[in-house]
């Protein structure tokens, strides 16, 4: 298999606000030095999800698949997705 690898879409976007770490207590947190790695001024990568919801993500192109899936449910096609009915057909079985 080639190696595929991908340049980012875009930069790495600048921390506004701290991250939580739940390890530890609220007053062990506050005591961290400004020089430590969670620094604001550092940039930060994007969490997954915060790579899939953003708008810069596909550079404002649609994926083959996502503009295949407009055009079916434009037409009147119904989705195929098996999410629902398993969720219903997992409820049932729990009770």
């Amino acid at each position: 298999m080639p190696d595929e690898r991908k340049e980012p879409a875009s930069p790495v976007p600048v921390r506004t606000e701290r991250r939580v770490d739940t390890t530890q207590r609220p007053e062990a947190q506050a005591q961290t030095p400004k020089s430590h790695p969670e620094a604001l001024q550092e940039p930060e990568a994007r969490l997954p999800h915060e790579r899939d919801e953003a708008t810069d993500m596909t550079g404002g192109i649609p994926s083959r698949e996502v503009r295949q899936a407009y055009e079916d449910v434009t037409r009147g096609l119904t989705d195929t997705d098996k999410g629902p009915p398993m969720h219903r057909a997992y409820q049932q079985q729990k009770k």
